[in-house]
């Protein structure tokens, strides 16, 4: 039984785009859940008036994506979990074919699909092991993006993205979900390190496809203090004590780049990390 997760905050539009094309499937999942992060554009009433059969988990504030999907997968009743961002769906044929990956494959906790952009370019659903040198290659293959031949030289290792994943929920469970501590970004990285440390295998599905327009700019994100924040909070749980020392150093001398108010609040994050 494959339950969708979705976790909602303030994408009305997308969301009931979302759901719709994801019920529509000839291959629907058997439940969908929207966490609501405490949207107040909507979201909630648009869910209960026009999906009826999804079930509204109202969250009352913004807990972060990580608690968000939490909660949801706490209360969702299917063994397979499908975590999807609220801006991506799934073509036909997809569930389907990532439900039987993991039936077939009793240690792979996640079945990752292909994910593109609505035009059909392809979009990186997998990211070496995030690191000083896995995040110095993932800036590097970025701008190649929608060039298919980059997507063919792939390592071992790496970590998947939670944009839209199946997850085994024993496995899920078995690591205690997702770490609540990161607010946004990093999450599913984190996820994927602590699966892989139990002994559990997560692997690519390519017959699979979701739809993921991914908003925003990457430039945008990584300058974001929730993105510095999770990494810091990344490195010190993942990492050797002279990556963080790096990454440390190299956020200082980028602060001094920065506009006086985004440099102070670094320097602050910095200093009480």
């Amino acid at each position: 039984m494959i339950s969708a997760l979705v976790v909602s905050y303030e994408t009305r539009d997308l969301l009931a785009a979302t759901l719709g094309r994801l019920l529509a499937l000839p291959d629907p999942p058997d439940e969908v859940i929207v966490a609501d992060n405490g949207s107040r554009d909507g979201s909630q009433e648009m869910v209960a008036a026009e999906f009826p059969g999804v079930r509204l988990l109202p969250l009352g504030e913004n807990l972060g994506f990580g608690a968000a999907n939490n909660r949801a997968a706490a209360a969702a009743r299917g063994d397979q979990l499908l975590l999807l961002n609220s801006d991506a769906w799934p073509l036909p044929g997809a569930l389907a074919r990532l439900g039987a990956a993991l039936d077939r494959a009793p240690r792979l906790a996640l079945a990752a699909p292909l994910l593109r952009y609505p035009d059909g370019a392809p979009q990186f659903h997998w990211a070496p092991a995030t690191g000083v040198v896995g995040e110095a290659l993932q800036k590097l293959r970025n701008p190649f993006e929608r060039r298919s031949w980059i997507h063919r030289l792939r390592g071992p290792g790496g970590w998947f993205t939670a944009a839209g994943a199946l997850v085994r929920r024993a496995a899920f469970e078995a690591v205690g979900g997702f770490d609540e501590g990161f607010f946004l970004y990093f999450e599913d990285v984190d996820l994927c390190v602590r699966l892989r440390a139990a002994g559990w295998r997560l692997r690519t599905v390519p017959e699979a496809t979701v739809i993921h327009l991914k908003g925003g700019s990457q430039s945008a994100e990584v300058e974001s203090l929730d993105y510095r924040r999770s990494q810091l909070r990344f490195y010190a749980r993942h990492r050797p004590a002279w990556e963080q020392r790096f990454v440390r150093a190299r956020l200082t001398r980028r602060a001094r780049r920065l506009p006086p108010a985004e440099r102070e609040a670094l320097l602050a994050l910095l200093a009480g990390s």
